[in-house]
């Protein structure tokens, strides 16, 4: 099954959220849709069955990354195309050079879903829909 033929629902997500310099910037990693397509979003994706959100987003964290981190706190859950995104502030070594991981969905290696990732200001990103609702929830600074 491919994203475009899931329905509304049927696939819970995971994000995490890695802040540095005072919550003025955040880790984001850029997609590529098949379309041709970008957008950036925080390090995530989907619940494996009988994984834990807060598991899967550590493992996303580390797929999309190679940074390790450890759960803070919940932050929000909100909803996306496919159901319910749950995102943790999570804490990592933001020192670290930065290193582009991988997406498992890319089995066929005709389309590579991952091209980029960077600490973005969060002024920058104030329209990003997980960077509005952090800023709402006072979490990072403009």
């Amino acid at each position: 099954m491919t994203e475009a033929d899931r329905s509304p629902g049927d696939r819970p997500r995971a994000s995490a959220a890695v802040l540095r310099h005072a919550g003025r910037e955040v880790l984001m990693v850029k997609h590529r849709r098949s379309d041709g397509t970008e957008y950036w979003q925080l390090p995530g994706g989907g619940i494996l069955p009988g994984e834990s959100p807060e598991a899967a987003a550590l493992r996303e964290l580390h797929e999309e990354t190679n940074l390790a981190g450890h759960i803070v706190r919940l932050l929000f859950t909100m909803p996306y195309k496919f159901g319910l995104s749950t995102t943790f502030l999570v804490e990592a070594d933001v020192v670290a050079p930065l290193s582009l991981g991988y997406d498992p969905e890319e089995i066929d290696g005709a389309h590579r879903k991952l091209v980029e990732i960077a600490w973005l200001r969060v002024a920058e990103m104030r329209e990003n829909p997980e960077i509005k609702q952090l800023l709402r929830q006072g979490v990072i600074n403009q």
